[in-house]
């Protein structure tokens, strides 16, 4: 009996026509059947189904024969292996349908995923990233955790499960049924990083996380010792060049370490190894870090041969740091650029101040760009001074007009809000001039017509307070701030009246229904007017500049936010009655083409 159950198992394998060949030191596998793994020549486990055994169990397995009959085979073999036997012949295999992948129904809260990670060591910094990141849950039934692979497109392929009770010895471990193990469980790739960080668990991946920070990207877990999803990994990024091996400390990992290394750098790889200083794996080293667990170092003499790929492996801890620092150097480079944009546009605002004429054409600009900030027409009239409507690449594409290529890198900068909605990021923006394309329609108001006539209700509708109707009154309109009512005389030309109703509304709402206590219709008339000169510009009246005589007045007192606040306050009024004068003038049919939101 114990000859038969300890016949080799390469040699027997050969023997039935298997093609056999040698993984590591002390495992074999074959051809045919990838997942099995054969161990010191005596045993075997097919990993596929979780069975295995000795040489007994594999012609029982997969030869048809029944216990009898595998020990006389066996004693036959061991006894004339100088003679040809007749080999018995291996079931034909029969094609399994795979099943269809299904993610385990997920629990409502991740409560016990949660505790049990952290009860790992692992930071709950990393565990929340990854559960935002639709790469962990619980599931509903059984509380695993589930680790979720996801393909290149980010649809999920693979589920690694594993329990979160483990009190009693080793937890549950299994994919979900359908997974994809050439995916297994992956962090997405950077395109700016040339290299890929491969562990064997994902509890191993999210510890080093924890241990190291900056990692965010780039890693895989084989969720095994399988090197498929490093293949496909590598596939899905051909300019990755890097491999960083961190597999566990023990026999087969390491074992497993060595064949990889020596095959990864035969494709033309530069491969590297780092296995934690203490423990067989990441999470006993984390644990040992975080909670004091006492664990053994690694034997130094497993190792002796490995010593010099170990050294160049802390290359891992420098590529870290190099992205860092890389990070940081941008970080402080776009705060520069963004300071340096914040002097420009103040340098500007503070002209803009000082001078009439300049101030008269701000307010040009202004109109014909309602939607832009005061300070970002104050750049752009810094960096152009020729400028008349700007806008950036992407709503000029929207319009039908494209930026010429000889201007591609003349644009002017401008603050925009990025898409993420939050903080202020530098764009290109471009005057008309450096575009072409489909024309752009400008406004264009006349007396007596259905548009004027629309444009005046919608106009009214801003005043907030009671408007009457005034023969004779020696204006076109005028607010009385005792009364707090807006008298308009409706004998007046129709553009005349426009400019002069938008002016008093906009004294009505300074004055803000008598709450503002230190206005007054002198102090308030260059910005009122101003605001009613924006309107009449934007949509193609004529009208006077206002008497600039007031402009130091207006200004005085004020440094380089309360110059930028005095004009938004003007710009804002003006951008509020255009939109709304727009808008009833063209009600849209469908959704106008996105442009950058609010600037500062």
């Amino acid at each position: 009996m114990e000859t038969a159950k300890n016949t080799d198992l390469p040699d027997l394998l050969e023997h039935l026509g298997y093609s056999v060949w040698r993984v590591g030191s002390r495992y074999h596998t074959t051809k045919e059947m990838d997942s099995i793994r054969i161990k010191d020549r005596r045993t075997w486990k097919r990993y596929s189904n979780g069975k295995g055994g000795d040489a007994i169990t594999f012609l029982q397995e997969f030869c048809g024969k029944d216990f009898r009959e595998a020990v006389n085979y066996l004693l036959e073999f061991n006894g004339k292996r100088s003679r040809d036997s007749p080999a018995p012949r291996p079931k034909p295999a029969q094609a399994e349908e795979k099943p269809a992948f299904a993610l385990p129904i997920p629990h409502p809260d991740q409560r016990r995923v949660f505790a049990y990670l952290q009860k790992r060591g692992i930071a709950p910094q990393v565990i929340r990233g990854f559960i935002k990141s639709g790469l962990l849950y619980e599931d509903s039934l059984h509380h695993n955790c589930v680790f979720v692979g996801r393909d290149s497109g980010g649809k999920p392929v693979f589920a690694s499960k594993r329990g979160t009770y483990d009190l009693n010895g080793p937890g549950f471990k299994g994919d979900a049924a359908g997974s994809d193990k050439s995916v297994a469980f992956r962090l997405p790739c950077d395109p700016a990083l040339d290299w890929v960080a491969v562990f064997e668990a994902p509890i191993d991946l999210m510890s080093f996380c924890t241990l190291h920070r900056a990692v965010t990207s780039n890693a895989v877990a084989l969720c095994g010792l399988y090197q498929g999803p490093l293949d496909t990994y590598l596939r899905e990024n051909p300019h990755l060049k890097r491999i960083v091996l961190c597999l566990d400390a023990d026999g087969p990992g390491q074992e497993a370490t060595e064949k990889f290394q020596a095959e990864y750098t035969a494709r033309g790889c530069e491969v590297s190894v780092k296995v934690p200083a203490l423990g067989k794996d990441w999470n006993e080293l984390l644990q040992h870090q975080v909670f004091g667990k006492e664990i053994a170092a690694p034997n130094p003499k497993h190792f002796q041969s490995k010593k010099e790929g170990i050294e160049s492996m802390a290359d891992l801890g420098k590529l870290i740091s190099d992205k860092t620092a890389a990070d940081t150097q941008w970080r402080e480079q776009r705060q520069a650029e963004r300071e340096a944009a914040s002097s420009l546009r103040d340098e500007s605002v503070a002209e803009i101040a000082a001078d009439p004429e300049v101030f008269a054409r701000y307010l040009d600009m202004q109109g014909d760009n309602p939607t832009y900030s005061a300070g970002n027409i104050a750049m752009v009239m810094k960096q152009d001074p020729e400028a008349t409507i700007v806008f950036t690449r992407d709503r000029w594409k929207a319009l039908g007009r494209f930026v010429l290529e000889t201007e591609q890198d003349k644009g002017s900068k401008i603050f925009v809000r990025p898409s993420t909605g939050r903080g202020y990021t530098l764009a290109d923006a471009f005057d008309v001039t450096q575009t072409q394309g489909r024309d752009i329609g400008t406004p264009h108001l006349e007396d007596n017509t259905p548009e004027m006539e629309t444009a005046l209700a919608a106009l009214l509708n801003y005043s907030p307070v009671q408007v009457t109707a005034q023969e004779e009154l020696g204006a076109p309109a005028y607010y009385d701030p005792r009364s707090m009512v807006l008298a308009v005389d409706p004998g007046c030309p129709d553009s005349e009246a426009f400019g002069a109703i938008a002016a008093e509304i906009a004294q009505a709402r300074f004055h803000d229904r008598g709450f503002n206590r230190a206005y007054s219709r002198e102090g308030c008339e260059l910005s009122a007017q101003s605001v009613a000169y924006i309107l009449c510009r934007r949509f193609g009246i004529s009208r006077e500049l206002p008497d600039l005589s007031k402009l130091p007045e207006l200004f005085r007192g004020r440094q380089d936010q309360g110059r930028l606040e005095v004009l938004n306050t003007i710009r804002d009024m003006g951008k509020q009655m255009v939109g709304g004068i727009e808008k009833s003038l063209a009600p849209p049919q469908r959704a106008a083409p996105t442009a950058h939101r609010d600037t500062r």
